[in-house]
């Protein structure tokens, strides 16, 4: 029964390992890389500039999806040269017909790379203690707070990120935050899960970052779609997290049917399964 569940499972994802520190559930044509620290470092330095220097960057999706964001991190200017041509050669009449041509020629250059959104993984050797100290305090004073207070302290920092975005954010962006929650995850570890919306050249940009310690050193996963993307929403769903086996077998059969329901639910939350494909695969695996 088990073996089914998993042949059936296993034809629309796999569980990756990154340097045995965190296991995801991932679509089955994935695969993932691992970047140059100094090639990502400055790109998201907002998100990465307090975990200290020894981290190391991952992305996950298809070969097209990372090569496609690879570019956009090292070699910008050369992806974008074909339309920066065709624009130097228009006479647009307003802005809002070069903003539909810009549109029109980013959305044919994602359609040609084969672009669908990329998911990236920052892990961190260093403790967070050591590299930001006033960011350790505060997610251990989370660890003691009620779920109403943590509430409360999840309001005030979406304040302070919603200024920063309002500051610093791109200009023509239109960033907003769309989700931005704090909670105790599975390892009872607090966990921040922020979602920023934006849209330029009328192409909607969604990201989904999600953080927490393991053994004090933090761990980011994150999410970025330009246009229409497959597979990478959903990223905190993805998270496999590793638990204590049972010595009994009886109970180790239990624990096991129980860790499949949550990977199987998990894979249709995440937008790996259909419905239908779920509903199928969970009557297997209570069969």
């Amino acid at each position: 029964m088990i073996l089914g569940f998993f042949l059936s499972v296993n034809a629309y994802s796999k569980i990756i390992n990154i340097e045995n520190k965190i296991l995801l559930n991932v679509p089955e044509n994935f695969k993932y890389i691992k970047l140059e620290a100094e090639e990502a470092a400055d790109y998201y330095e907002d998100f990465f500039s307090s975990l200290g220097e020894d981290a190391n960057f991952y992305y996950i999706g298809t070969d097209d999806s990372i090569k496609f964001a690879n570019a956009l991190i090292n070699d910008q200017d050369s992806l974008l040269e074909p339309i920066m041509k065709k624009m130097d050669s228009k006479n647009f009449s307003t802005e809002k017909s070069m903003i539909k041509f810009v549109s029109k020629e980013i959305k044919k250059l994602m359609k040609k790379n084969k672009y669908q959104g990329v998911i990236w993984v920052l892990v961190s050797d260093e403790n967070l203690e050591d590299t930001d100290y006033d960011l350790f305090e505060v997610v251990e004073s989370l660890k003691n707070m009620n779920k109403a207070d943590i509430n409360k302290a999840a309001l005030e920092f979406k304040k302070e990120i919603k200024n920063q975005l309002s500051v610093d954010g791109v200009e023509g962006m239109n960033l907003k935050i769309s989700k931005f929650n704090i909670e105790i995850n599975k390892i009872n570890s607090p966990a921040f899960d922020l979602q920023i919306a934006a849209n330029m050249f009328n192409i909607n940009w969604d990201m989904e970052i999600y953080g927490y310690l393991k053994n004090d050193k933090p761990i980011i996963i994150g999410s970025e779609c330009i246009g229409k993307c497959k597979g990478v929403s959903g990223i905190k769903n993805m998270i496999v997290y590793s638990k204590t086996k049972a010595t009994n077998t009886s109970s180790e059969n239990s624990t096991n049917i129980v860790e499949n329901l949550n990977k199987l639910n998990d894979l249709y939350k995440s937008g790996v399964l259909t419905k239908e494909e779920f509903e199928k695969a969970k009557k297997k695996l209570l069969n």
